[in-house]
């Protein structure tokens, strides 16, 4: 029996203890190497309290080990009681929120650390919030160095009251608050005996009782990457990210939004009768059809959007701000398509401090999260982002440096909109008005 991979981050704001809390985790679950161990002895200062500096098991890059920060995101692995976890360590300082970022879009829980001593912060919020976009419903709130405040509950139950109180809109399904010293190892995978007022119970302990619900992956979503001719037939390759596809399936192909059979399967070099979720796999068709990297296979009954207009949510991370007076041209990465696009408007900005809406500004800054409108050079399948996060979320890049400037969730599809063409039809309007005017042939007719 296959085991069951949960994947979960460690955020919250800079130095809160996030990556003491997981190197904590690694080694009281028994899922660090001897060796690993003993190097992390030797790394230890001497000023250090205790036989381990447990942030280290984590900071692999020696910037963040001299700087005892996090900068990128560390990925590490265990399995306990059954079940298989992927950890991502998060940078809590906002400079690296698109770091974050990329770890909330493929998580299904996250821990957020708060500092008994400090309280809740905007970057609490922050990333808060980023969870509460990228679909986490699954929170655990841990209130670290509680060793520091003498493990007081009134410390505790005000953190907890106050973070229930400027997330209450994000929508989280379940929010566990555990008292934890990390440094300690208390309430990490045992119940601490010095928190006696506290009763529920350990990271671990929830982390076990996390329930994956995987959003849209009952719909039949095929991403094409990659057309390889063998023989008489055109492989296509991709990733199945919803639903299962079996041969002699009636599909739709996008953009043709033609429907077509599907006559053969390769899995893992095999020919294969069916195939579901996560695989990557190479499938013919019983026809040729129009259908090139970026193109989407999916349900006859159950259809994207085909459009070339939609309002999405973006995290910005470029240091240059965007202004809505410029309307620069961007590519957008979505679903393997990379298309011209244009940010026509800035509907809000979010405010983090209270989570609520600032409908006035005409510029987004670095690590700004907005609500936009998106205008597309050609139409294109996509699903909104609840629908379906693969085929929902995309890249924003500058055409000049090649640089992601911005990622983005797909929040509403809007009517069809062509503004190139409603520019050309203008144009062509005043080319015929200025004929007319000094040629005088009123039946010339320029129209499109």
């Amino acid at each position: 029996m296959t085991q069951q991979i949960i994947k979960f981050l460690t955020a919250g704001n800079v130095d809160d203890g996030k990556s003491t809390l997981i190197g904590r985790l690694l080694h009281d679950t028994d899922s660090l190497y001897q060796d690993q161990i003993d190097e992390v002895k030797k790394s230890t200062e001497k000023s250090f309290v205790g036989d381990l500096d447990f942030s280290l098991f984590l900071d692999g890059l020696t910037s963040e080990r001299a700087q005892k920060i996090t900068i990128d995101v560390a990925y590490r692995y265990f399995s306990y009681r059954g079940k298989k976890f992927i950890i991502a360590d998060a940078p809590g300082h906002e400079q690296y929120t698109r770091n974050m970022a990329v770890a909330a879009a493929n998580s299904d829980a996250i821990i957020i650390l708060i500092d008994a001593t400090k309280g809740v912060k905007t970057q609490t919020i922050r990333h808060s919030y980023i969870a509460h976009l990228f679909g986490i419903k699954n929170v655990i709130v841990a209130v670290n160095k509680m060793d520091l405040v003498n493990f007081d509950y009134d410390i505790f139950d005000q953190i907890r009251k106050t973070y229930l109180e400027k997330t209450a809109d994000l929508g989280f399904n379940d929010i566990y608050f555990v008292p934890i010293a990390a440094k300690l190892g208390e309430n990490i995978v045992k119940k601490s005996d010095k928190i006696s007022w506290y009763q529920g119970k350990s990271i671990v302990e929830y982390l076990l009782e996390v329930e994956i619900k995987k959003h849209g992956q009952d719909l039949l979503r095929f991403q094409i990457q990659n057309i390889v001719k063998h023989e008489n037939s055109r492989y296509y390759q991709g990733l199945l990210v919803g639903g299962e596809i079996k041969v002699g399936d009636e599909v739709v192909v996008y953009p043709a939004k033609r429907s077509v059979k599907i006559s053969k399967i390769i899995h893992s070099e095999k020919e294969v009768e069916s195939a579901k979720t996560g695989s990557s796999i190479a499938v013919v068709l019983d026809q040729d059809v129009d259908l090139d990297r970026g193109g989407l296979i999916v349900n006859s009954d159950n259809r994207p959007y085909f459009a070339n207009h939609f309002s999405s949510y973006l995290i910005w991370f470029s240091p240059e701000e965007f202004s809505a007076k410029n309307s620069r041209e961007f590519i957008i990465k979505l679903n393997h398509n990379h298309l011209r696009a244009r940010l026509e408007n800035i509907n809000h900005i979010i405010n983090i401090n209270d989570l609520s809406d600032i409908s006035s500004s005409t510029t987004i800054l670095l690590n700004q999260i907005a609500n936009v409108n998106l205008t597309l050079s050609q139409e294109t399948a996509f699903d909104l982002f609840k629908g379906n996060k693969n085929t929902g979320s995309f890249l924003l890049i500058d055409k000049n440096s090649n640089e992601t400037v911005a990622c983005g969730v797909i929040a509403n599809f809007l009517p069809k909109e062509d503004k190139i063409k409603d520019r050309q039809e203008e144009f062509l309007s005043e080319l015929s008005d200025l004929v007319r005017k000094y040629f005088g042939n009123k039946n010339i007719d320029f129209s499109i």
